[in-house]
């Protein structure tokens, strides 16, 4: 048996190691953050944190087998492991790795017969959450949104567990998807929760004497189950997912540690809902389209103007599939899709294209002698699917190359740089579920492949890593939708810059609101694991122009792809406006804070920075038909550790903040303890909100929804000379206003400037000041042809009487 480190190592040590040691009955792995202890002679497990016990009876696929500790080496890093080993070959895994607050296991599938033998489905492991309450007090929530821990539940990819009003929670998902579709069940006792994970693989077939090394699953408890989910999707993208070996990553991608690297997440134009214009838009007004939005919108981050279906040339028969590798002569775009992206480019944007990779229609004549190229039912007929077509089977040369040619033809040839692939269960040959996004049967294993070692999620992911491979490293991947088979939510991982997790939307509050829902179930995959795009933004009426500033402030605050889908050359200021102050991408991650507590959550927290730095923007969002008042204690903004979503120490009922209505242009007074708002039907309230300090700070800026968060690079005060120092990123020919809190009336307004440079460059400025209010305005020369905002430099001083401050 081998053994890690000994207990004298140092603590700095300990945090990158896992111990593990024996007992009579017992294997016990320790990372500092949990333990685990697997009862040799019971074939089960534990973990326990803190000397509580979290996870309790947790079953592997037996219970006779000879257990002994290893060292693992995987996309987690490295690790120990208790294994597992039974009579006929298979082995489970119990695996703790270094800094992970999850118990990870494993299946290795072996085949000990002298035949080939095929695989479905294999449940692994199963274990008991227990979070210290009853179960009808706790709500589940997975892939398809939220359901009672009384009710048995299966959820694609992750299943979590919470009490609402509370934070404690479980969370239980499958970290990889490499050749199997995650599953998690749960069912109930009176006090526990009882998850079990399986791998459905379709058809995994292993020849005699062969082992499948399987996926990993992870559970765990958390004091804060938002810091649980969240640390489940850096977990997913530590794993990495890993792409094709052979792929270089280009410079300027955010994310710095883990596998999966996050492009920055752009802000554009999908030409499909526009009213006029919509569907594929023609090119007459897509180059209108991108001239306006250059000398009007680029500067405040608007970068992409993606044309969608109806371009592509050939008859609808099955669906939009048709023949991508070709325009229609007397479509929309008669100069071709080369040239389309050359106008757009040369307007300084980014040129997107919306195809169907992995299904056609195999009645095109490029087809003629190529029936082998697509996946077949076991019964011999083409496996063909609902909306998208017949399925190109991505485990076929042929079939590959085929869409090699198209891929590098549209991003290489063509020019285009952003690239929406929709019809995406196809390219694993499973039945479209849209609209539900619910865990269901969908008969994995009737697909048959050209390659018959290769299970349905591999041709997916290869067929993904091939576009990826075709396009480049500069092209911007958006996948469409994870909602048609939620079984592509899990093995899309790793395989694409951003996944459309919501339906289908329309310019109505009706059709907004199941995007908003999506969007807060599946939040804490943004930023980490991809961009979420819960589709497009929508401002027209008959929205009223409250519900389309509370989908833009929606779309900005969670951080969220921000592609507007309206003819912005004619939609109103006041509309328009809303595109401005929602763009660009600010890279962060909001949570919904009542996720547990409503099917759509209302609750919205967004936060930044460090220390005095740090500033928090809440967003309040009326979904229903009545006036709600909304109590947000400042406890939940800044939690400590232990605290619970109720219960407070008197120093959080002491805390003090200041803070600013957005939309509604006010300053919030400074308020103890909590926060009460009343937010009228159909429309929301976004208060930016600071710690109140002894000295004035910025509590908030025109520029972006955000308020500060993104666009105030520096902040500093000085005490010596009592003055608030800072750089701004300001929009030239857009009047940039620092909304600044005093801690009282005695601070008086002193100056208020920009540095030297600045000032010659002709950016001026203007101050006002009303009791503790305090506007300063600074204007940058317009420049129609700039890219972006300009840093600016400015300083705020103060007096007062009070002596020493």
């Amino acid at each position: 048996m081998r053994t890690p480190a000994t207990k004298a190592e140092s603590a700095k040590g300990r945090k990158d190691s896992v111990w593990a040691r024996e007992s009579d009955d017992a294997l016990v792995l320790d990372n500092g953050l949990i333990e685990v202890r697997f009862d040799t002679r019971r074939g089960k497990f534990a973990a326990m944190s803190g000397g509580i016990i979290m996870l309790r009876h947790g079953k592997l696929r037996g219970n006779k087998g000879q257990a002994r500790i290893v060292s693992v080496e995987g996309p987690l890093g490295r690790g120990k492991a208790v294994e597992y080993e039974y009579a006929d070959g298979n082995v489970d895994r119990v695996i703790v790795y270094p800094r992970l607050l999850f118990v990870c296991t494993q299946a290795l599938i072996h085949n000990g017969t002298d035949e080939t033998i095929t695989i479905d489905k294999v449940p692994t492991a199963n274990v008991s959450a227990d979070l210290g309450n009853w179960t009808e007090d706790l709500t589940l929530l997975g892939c398809d949104g939220l359901t009672p821990a009384t009710k048995r539940r299966a959820s694609y990819t992750f299943l979590a567990a919470g009490r609402p009003g509370y934070r404690f929670g479980a969370v239980g998902g499958w970290l990889t998807h490499e050749r199997a579709s995650g599953v998690v069940l749960s069912s109930a006792t009176r006090q526990t929760i009882r998850l079990e994970a399986r791998s459905d693989y379709g058809n995994l077939r292993l020849e005699p004497g062969e082992t499948a090394e399987g996926e990993i699953f992870a559970v765990g408890c958390f004091e804060d189950v938002f810091l649980g989910l969240e640390a489940y999707a850096d977990a997913i993208a530590k794993a990495g997912l890993t792409r094709p070996a052979g792929l270089t990553r280009p410079a300027g991608l955010t994310r710095p540690a883990g596998q999966i690297r996050l492009r920055p997440a752009p802000s554009g134009y999908c030409t499909w809902y526009s009213h006029p214009h919509g569907g594929p838009s023609d090119e007459e007004r897509t180059a209108e389209l991108s001239d306006f939005s250059t000398r009007n919108l680029r500067r405040f981050g608007f970068e992409v103007v993606q044309v969608d279906d109806q371009w592509q040339n050939g008859p609808r028969r099955a669906g939009p599939c048709a023949d991508y590798s070709a325009h229609r002569p007397d479509g929309p775009y008669p100069s071709g899709m080369k040239a389309t992206a050359k106008k757009i480019a040369a307007a300084g944007l980014t040129p997107g294209l919306w195809f169907l990779p992995f299904a056609s229609d195999h009645r095109l004549p490029v087809f003629k002698d190529h029936g082998d190229w697509f996946v077949h039912r076991k019964s011999g007929r083409r496996y063909e699917v609902r909306w998208a077509g017949t399925c190109l089977d991505m485990t076929h040369p042929g079939a590959r190359e085929y869409l090699r040619r198209i891929v590098s033809r549209i991003t290489r040839e063509w020019g285009f740089k952003y690239i929406k692939i929709d019809g995406l269960w196809s390219g694993m040959a499973a039945k479209l579920t849209y609209p539900e996004p619910k865990c269901r049967e969908d008969k994995l294993s009737d697909a048959v492949f050209h390659d018959p070692a290769k299970t349905n999620v591999e041709a997916y992911r290869d067929g993904l890593a091939l576009v990826r491979d075709a396009a480049g490293e500069d092209v911007f991947i958006l996948g469409c939708c994870a909602a048609q088979n939620m079984r592509t939510l899990g093995a899309s991982m790793g395989r694409v810059d951003a996944m459309r997790i919501g339906r289908d939307i329309g310019a109505s509050w009706e059709a907004i609101l199941p995007c908003a829902t999506i969007g807060a179930h599946l939040y804490f995959l943004q930023g980490r694991v991809w961009h979420n795009d819960p589709d497009c933004l929508m401002l027209r009426e008959p929205l009223t122009l409250e519900q389309a500033r509370a989908w833009g402030s929606w779309i900005a605050l969670s951080g969220q792809l921000n592609i507007v889908s309206e003819w912005l050359p004619g939609l109103p200021p006041e509309r328009l406006e809303i595109v401005k102050r929602s763009m660009p991408n600010h890279g962060l991650c909001a949570r919904p804070l009542d996720l547990f507590e409503n099917p759509l959550p209302a609750i919205w927290h967004l936060d930044a920075g460090q220390g005095e730095n740090r500033r928090h923007v809440l967003g309040l969002f009326n979904w229903g038909t009545e006036r709600r008042v909304f109590r947000v204690p400042f406890a939940w903004l800044e939690p400590e550790r232990d605290c619970f979503a109720q219960r407070w120490t008197h120093r959080d009922e002491e805390r003090r903040y200041v803070g600013f209505d957005y939309w509604s242009n006010e300053f919030v007074a400074s308020t103890r303890g909590a926060l009460s708002a009343g937010v009228e039907p159909g429309s929301c309230r976004v208060l930016a909100l600071r710690r109140e300090r002894g000295h004035p700070q910025v509590v908030s800026t025109s520029r972006h929804v955000a308020q500060g968060i993104g666009d105030v690079i520096r902040e500093e005060w000085r005490p010596r000379s009592k003055t608030l120092q800072g750089t701004s990123l300001v929009v030239p020919g857009d009047p940039y206003e620092l909304r600044i809190a005093a801690p009282s009336a005695e601070w008086r307004l002193r100056s208020a400037g920009v540095s030297n440079r600045e000032a010659t460059s002709g950016v001026t400025t203007a101050s006002k000041q009303s009791g503790t209010q305090i506007r300063v305005v600074l204007s940058a020369p317009d420049q129609p042809s700039a890219r972006g905002p300009r840093r600016v430099a400015w300083e705020v001083g103060f007096e007062t009487p009070v002596p020493g401050r």
